[in-house]
């Protein structure tokens, strides 16, 4: 057992192959894996407790993530959900354990920093520092009417009807649509790659790939590309190359509320736009499509769920 270098839990930590990377299992933030280096820049870097706490609830997000040395600096510079998007966090956490509407489920203790069900992962759910910010928003949750505690204790509680509204509200963005729109680069290698592998990994996961055909290759946006953007369950975007319209496409996406997933080929990865090197890309490369394939199916499908859509 070691302690964990960004929520300070004991955790186990494992070298499983001949590689040095770590794989530590913490009960707060989850799995992930940390190479050598890495955590020795780490140990020797001032972080702030802010600053762990949001890394802590990123990882708690994307869960066995890989950091290094070419992606630590960015996670250091993850910013804090606004207040009201970590109350939905906590609540979605909440729907999760939830096996029937009216079902209590074990949250927190007044009297002490013991979390029940998830000893003390909600602090990560969160994205809050300590017991005390977390009962801040469980108290919001309950002054909103969306969470309220059962009569005997403030262990437990249960999702109430106008949390399952909000619920509803937060999931209805195209939940029906069964389309993944991509935006990529339309050079001709990576033709070949979405042929044999992006679309077949969406369409393995249950979604409809839709590129837009007649794309102009000067990155040109139009209406076509924004309408079928809007209609789309989710977007898949590849910034091998770094086109211009393939940032905008997921930008405009992301301010729609609409799930975006972030592909790169690995060789290129390090010349993403600060903005979005936040995000857990999956990188890949052209000699292992196959593996790229099943991390987009598998990708997609922990996010948002398997969807019905089978080819013709």
């Amino acid at each position: 057992m070691d302690t964990c270098d960004f929520c300070a839990e004991l955790s186990n930590f494992y070298n499983p192959s001949r590689r040095d990377v770590y794989q530590v299992q913490c009960p707060r933030c989850g799995e992930y894996f940390i190479t050598r280096e890495a955590l020795v820049n780490l140990k020797n870097s001032t972080l702030s407790d802010r600053q762990r706490i949001n890394i802590s609830g990123w990882l708690n997000e994307n869960k066995q993530f890989e950091i290094n040395t070419n992606n630590l600096d960015n996670l250091l510079k993850i910013k804090t959900p606004s207040f009201h998007e970590r109350a939905d966090k906590i609540l979605l956490e909440f729907e999760r354990m939830t096996e029937y509407a009216g079902h209590f489920v074990q949250c927190f203790a007044e009297t002490s920093e013991v979390f029940y069900g998830k000893p003390k992962s909600y602090l990560s759910v969160g994205y809050c520092l300590n017991s005390h910010e977390f009962k801040e928003i469980l108290d919001f949750l309950k002054d909103t009417k969306r969470i309220s505690f059962s009569n005997t204790n403030n262990k437990t509680c249960k999702i109430t009807a106008g949390g399952w509204e909000h619920l509803e509200k937060l999931k209805k963005i195209n939940a029906d649509s069964q389309q993944g729109f991509v935006a990529m680069w339309f050079d001709t290698a990576m033709m070949e790659v979405y042929d044999k592998t992006i679309s077949k990994g969406i369409l393995d996961a249950g979604y409809k790939p839709h590129l837009v055909p007649d794309r102009e290759h000067n990155d040109k946006i139009d209406d076509e590309i924004i309408a079928q953007i809007r209609r789309s369950r989710f977007v898949l975007a590849d910034f091998t190359g770094h086109r211009g319209g393939v940032y905008y496409e997921a930008g405009f996406a992301k301010g729609l509320g609409i799930e975006v997933f972030w592909t790169c080929r690995k060789d290129d990865i390090n010349n993403l736009h600060f903005d979005i090197r936040q995000y857990n890309c999956i990188d890949w490369m052209p000699d292992n499509l196959a593996e790229f394939k099943k991390r987009i199916t598998l990708r997609i499908e922990s996010v948002i769920g398997r969807g019905s859509y089978q080819q013709a």
